[in-house]
């Protein structure tokens, strides 16, 4: 049989690199999986890709052209003399509708050029085998295109299922090890030693030699899930373990055999607006779901109405979505960028613009008049309570006993409450920047400080960061009393286990939920909430009684670091004027009210209103998916809100518009935005050149704005560089955040669903973090995130926890891997390796 498998005609490349070939039809299956996968940040090896229309002979078995041959050697000469993985990628092959597995060759070990000249050959010749022509059916087989790859050096590998293939069970995955490369396995040269993670990681095999360990299991599991949430429904994953203990994805595949719905990516427009824009990393490190997405639309106006009532030089902050990911851009007054300004011609710029001089008398008047600190007490005052006592007759709304009308108005009032605390939460924002940014600018002008020894002066004043974390100190206190639910609890015994042992201790979990479990762990509101997962609390547990956290003592040191830095400020102001000592004290009195404010509002501005809402729309969906309106409860967070409530009131069948929207979010993974659109913005006028009032609170708040999002020029976070280490082993730089050092193990963690995996004193390695994440930094010795500054919840919270911590380091969660050893050195700002 002879197989098309060119296009001769076409202009585009034969050989291209793995993150560009995203497109099954030219890349294969197998080949555009992988390049999803590695673009959404899953670690899977480098690799190219022999398109399949590459010009190649109308033939079964040829040679491989030389020009094409010249191509490949030419893309794989920068990995080095290594052995090479050279896969064929069948256009129809790991499909959602058919898998082809085991079909098409596999040649490993290639070394030299005869032997990956033929290994490609090989490859092309399985299109036309008997075994592929049957397996297609009738009409012209697949088409075929083949991956290359460095070979990774595998001490362990496997398959991984996100749901058990036999049963369709989707709560557990299931995991086939051997020693040695996977191919052994898939072929079934070996007998694979099983393994099952429901919860915590539990071993089927019988014999006592075991192929990999728990820990090596939950890496296996968690990255497969993440594959599972990229692609959009059950994976059969192939990977592989090194002896440094990296866990690579080899291959990915949906489990054909299993009922769901299929993710075939759909594009969406991408039309930047004019302006200049960043992408949103520190909050935003994926897109949001169409749900979240509108839930946020009220930041915009909040947004607005803080720059007005603050008297800020522009229009507003602005978020947008761009091409399926969140763009930033701070806009000008009137809208439109203007030229920059000189020095000399801000003063006359003041006089003649009018939108510029009513807004530098506004804010003038917000300065005399204490706009922040008015702000800052109607939240104590007013705004706090009022969304404390909306959130606490929430919360104890049983959905499911609600007809539909009843659950309409309940998800009315949680999208009601969400807005409420967005508006609040936003404006709150602009107090705190303006009256922390003024305590910096005073301590660098009489002190001479940089902004880590200002953070000193407020160390341990953010109590609610912490709270989470001191009530579990409590429960574990509790558990230490009763020695056989500490040996439950450690030996990783099953929730309902652990709380039927002992009554009280089972209250005390119960209340902690009740108090604690609903805020949502991330600002996608697609992803559980902390109720939801009742064995990650008891993880945590257990991580408590490990370490013997003790909130108390933690807080002590802080509190003395806090009083000796005043008692330094104190003493270097003592030979001064009896004005700038009280300029001085007045700037701090204000920080020490406003900085625990930036992280205590969160809960109920952000988190527990988020969680609510979540609970509503699930309770939404579960209806929805029980008449057939639906595929999946969950997918009513590929729903607007409107529509979402509209489908429950009126019937209306949605399971076409969450196809399409889940196609539209496999189409974005594959395609994530550039660090900007636009062009660079203009600099701000010269803030010497304004009158004072306006240079102190536009000065405080862009400097607030730098401490909370970080660097404003992020490199491409899609594209990690992977430089290597410099001569004195430093593996990363980034703002320092916390200061100390710590060594110890990597765990590279990307949302909260791989919290289980973190064990006691590890570093932490994450994108972001959200303020609920603190329940896992008792367990924690240093913290890396890739994006933040030393304002954002993550700085914040470790400064609460006395860990060391650096942020903003761009590739933290690219660079490092599991259980590599690393320093961190949250005073200078890097992470080195340790030799």
């Amino acid at each position: 049989m002879s197989v098309q498998l060119s296009d001769p005609a076409t202009a585009t490349p034969a050989v291209v690199p793995l993150d560009a070939a995203t497109d099954p039809a030219r890349a294969g299956h197998k080949a555009a999986n992988l390049a999803v996968l590695r673009r959404a940040g899953l670690p899977v090896p480098d690799g190219v890709v022999v398109t399949a229309r590459a010009p190649v002979p109308d033939a079964t078995g040829s040679d491989v052209p030389d020009a094409l041959l010249a191509d490949l050697l030419a893309a794989v000469r920068d990995w080095g003399d290594v052995p090479l993985a050279v896969r064929s990628s069948g256009t129809g092959e790991d499909s959602p509708q058919s898998s082809f597995a085991g079909l098409y060759t596999t040649v490993l070990d290639v070394r030299g050029t005869a032997a990956l000249r033929d290994a490609v050959a090989r490859c092309w010749a399985s299109a036309a085998a008997s075994r592929v022509t049957a397996y297609a059916g009738p009409g012209a087989a697949p088409a075929i295109a083949v991956l290359v790859q460095p070979m990774v050096p595998a001490t362990a590998a496997g398959v991984a299922f996100t749901a058990d293939p036999v049963t369709g069970d989707r709560e557990v995955v299931v995991i086939d090890a051997a020693r040695g490369v996977g191919e052994r396995l898939v072929s079934g040269a070996v007998t694979p030693e099983r393994w099952e993670v429901r919860g915590g990681p539990r071993r089927r095999s019988a014999d006592d030699d075991a192929v990999i360990v728990a820990a090596t299991a939950a890496a296996v599991a968690d990255l497969a899930r993440r594959a599972e949430q990229v692609l959009g429904r059950p994976q059969d994953v192939e990977w592989a373990a090194t002896a440094d203990g990296e866990v690579l994805v080899l291959q990915s595949r949906p489990i054909t055999t299993l009922a769901g719905r299929t993710a075939t990516p759909v594009p969406v427009p991408v039309e930047p607006p004019e302006g200049s824009w960043a992408r949103e990393y520190s909050h935003a490190p994926l897109p949001w779901t169409p749900f979240t997405r509108v839930v946020f639309e009220p930041r915009n106006r909040a947004l607005e109405q803080m720059c007005t009532e603050l008297g800020l030089l522009f229009q507003r902050v602005d978020f947008r979505d761009i091409g399926g990911w969140e763009y930033l851009r701070i806009v000008p007054l009137g809208g439109k960028e203007p030229p920059p300004l000189p020095a000399w011609a801000v003063p006359l710029a003041v006089r003649v613009v009018p939108a510029l001089r009513r807004r530098i008398r506004s804010g003038a008047a917000a300065v005399r008049s204490d706009v922040p600190g008015r702000l800052l007490e109607r939240w104590e005052a007013e705004w706090r309570p009022d969304l404390d006592a909306r959130i606490a007759a929430q919360r104890d709304v049983d959905l499911t006993a609600l007809d539909d009308s009843g659950l309409l108005a309940s998800a009315r009032a949680a999208l009601e409450l969400t807005e409420r605390g967005q508006t609040a939460h936003f404006r709150l924002h602009g107090a705190i920047a303006m009256v922390l940014g003024e305590l910096a600018a005073v301590s660098r002008e009489l002190l001479g400080w940089d902004d880590a020894r200002v953070f000193d002066l407020l160390a341990g004043t953010s109590r609610t960061s912490t709270a989470p974390a001191r009530a579990l100190a409590g429960l574990a206190d509790l558990v230490r009393e009763r020695p056989g639910v500490r040996r439950l609890v450690e030996d990783g015994a099953p929730v309902e286990r652990v709380l039927a042992a002992d009554a009280t201790v089972a209250e005390a979990f119960g209340r902690y939920l009740h108090e604690y479990g609903c805020r949502v762990l991330r600002y996608e509101i697609a992803e559980p909430a902390l109720e939801e997962q009742p064995g990650l609390v008891l993880t945590l547990l257990r991580d408590q009684l490990s370490t013997g956290y003790d909130p108390d003592a933690s807080e002590a040191t802080l509190r003395a670091r806090r009083e000796a830095t005043r008692a330094a400020a104190e003493a270097v102001l003592a030979g001064r004027g009896t004005a700038d000592r009280e300029r001085f004290t007045r700037a701090l009195e204000r920080a020490l009210r406003a900085y625990p404010v930036r992280e205590d509002n969160e809960v109920s501005t952000i988190s527990a209103p988020f969680a609510l809402l979540r609970r509503a729309a699930r309770e939404v969906g579960r209806r929805l998916a029980d008449r057939g309106l639906l595929a999946d409860a969950d997918d009513a967070f590929l729903l607007e809100p409107e529509e979402l409530l509209a489908a429950l009131r009126d019937g209306a069948d949605r399971r076409e518009l969450a196809d399409r929207r889940a196609g539209e979010r496999a189409w974005v993974l594959a395609h994530p935005g550039p660090a900007s659109y636009g062009p660079p913005p203009a600099p701000p006028p010269p803030l010497a050149a304004l009158p004072a009032e306006a240079r102190l609170s536009n000065g405080a708040f862009l400097w607030a704005v730098e401490q909370i999002l970080g660097p404003e020029a992020a490199p491409d976070r899609t594209s990690p560089t992977g430089r290597a280490a410099s001569a004195d082993g430093v593996l990363l730089t980034g703002i320092p955040a916390s200061a100390g050092s710590y060594t110890g193990p990597v765990r590279v963690v990307r949302s909260e669903a791989e919290f289980s995996r973190v064990q006691p004193g590890d570093v932490l390695v994450c994108p972001v973090t959200s303020p609920v994440w603190s329940v896992l930094f008792p367990s924690i010795g240093a913290l890396v995130t890739d994006a933040g500054g030393a304002l954002s919840h993550p700085a914040i919270i470790a400064r609460e926890y006395g860990l060391p911590a650096v942020v903003a380091t761009v590739e933290g969660t690219t660079r490092l891997h599991d259980d590599q050893l690393v320093t961190v050195d949250g005073t200078t700002g890097t992470v080195r390796a340790v030799r």
